[in-house]
């Protein structure tokens, strides 16, 4: 009979260059200048979670970026990786009270929207329109079906 072998997990070189700078200097300084190049854009993202100003500083094209690697090993060293570090971006589950693009689409129909238009709300009310489309996601369904509250009572 054959034993299942335990599959270990493959390091990713971006996560462990982005843990090794608040854990190992010597790890940061050990890694060659294409590594740095590969993986600066996606450092310089993750870290502009916690320090945005000081991350656009260095998204520029003309900078050196295994200097660049070297001085976040150098400013943000502190033995531990913090937790918002492993923060994920994309939640794999969907949650029922996401939006859709059909209810973000009977939005724009009823308040005659552009994409444009849309676009702009979303950057200057995010959180405000969003809970508007699901307040009123039910609403717009009726509506849009021809039906409205006034008729279901009736």
């Amino acid at each position: 009979m054959a034993e299942k072998e335990k599959k270990e997990k493959k390091s990713n070189p971006l996560f462990d260059l982005i843990n090794a700078l608040f854990t190992s200097r010597e790890y940061v300084y050990g890694i060659t200048a294409e590594t740095a190049k590969q993986n600066l854009f996606m450092v310089l993202r993750r870290l502009a979670i916690k320090y945005p100003v000081e991350a656009n500083v260095f998204n520029d094209s003309k900078v050196n970026p295994l200097d660049v690697i070297r001085f976040w090993s150098d400013y943000l060293y502190c033995g531990v990786a913090p937790k918002w570090i492993y923060t994920s971006v994309a939640s794999k589950k969907k949650s029922k009270d996401d939006i859709t693009a059909a209810d973000i689409k009977l939005y724009k129909a009823h308040n005659d929207m552009t994409d444009a238009q849309f676009e702009d709300a979303m950057r200057f009310f995010g959180k405000e329109l969003i809970d508007e489309i699901k307040a009123e996601r039910d609403f717009y369904k009726k509506l849009n079906s021809g039906k409205t509250n006034e008729e279901e009572t009736d």
